[in-house]
C-alpha cells in the first residue's frame, strides 16, 4: 500500500475528487493548508496599506491506495490539477506498513 500526499490549488479540489472517483478511489482526507515554494506569495493592499502574504492557501489530499493504483492516481491528480502556472502543487508517495478499518477489523488492502 502507498500513501499519496498531494498539495493542490483550492479551486481544483472538486475536479480532482471527481477524477479520482472515476478511477476507483473510494476515500481521501482533505486539509486546508498554507505554504510557500516557487510561488512564494504576493502583496495585497488592505485599508490603504500594502502588506506581503507569504503563505499561499492550498489543499492537502491524503489518499491510501493499493500499489497497483499509484500511477493512475498520480495521473488523475496531475491531469486535473495542472494549470501550467507556478503553484500547481506537488505529489509525494510513501509506503504504508499497515491499515485497519476500525468498524470491521479488516486489515491492509481490505481496509481500503
Amino acid at each position: 500500500m502507498k500513501m499519496i500526499i498531494a498539495a493542490i490549488k483550492p479551486y481544483k479540489l472538486d475536479e480532482v475528487r471527481e477524477a479520482l472517483t472515476l478511477i476507483g478511489v473510494r476515500g481521501m482526507m482533505v486539509t486546508e493548508i498554507k505554504g510557500f515554494g516557487t510561488q512564494s506569495g504576493h502583496t495585497e493592499i488592505y485599508r490603504g496599506a500594502e502588506y506581503a502574504v507569504n503563505f499561499v492557501p492550498k489543499m492537502r489530499l491524503e489518499i491510501v491506495v493499493a500499489d497497483t493504483m499509484v500511477d493512475a492516481v498520480m495521473e488523475a491528480i496531475t491531469g486535473t490539477a495542472r494549470t501550467g502556472k507556478i503553484g500547481d502543487g506537488k505529489i509525494f508517495v510513501m509506503d504504508i506498513e499497515k491499515a485497519l478499518r476500525v468498524r470491521t477489523g479488516e486489515t491492509d488492502d481490505d481496509a481500503l
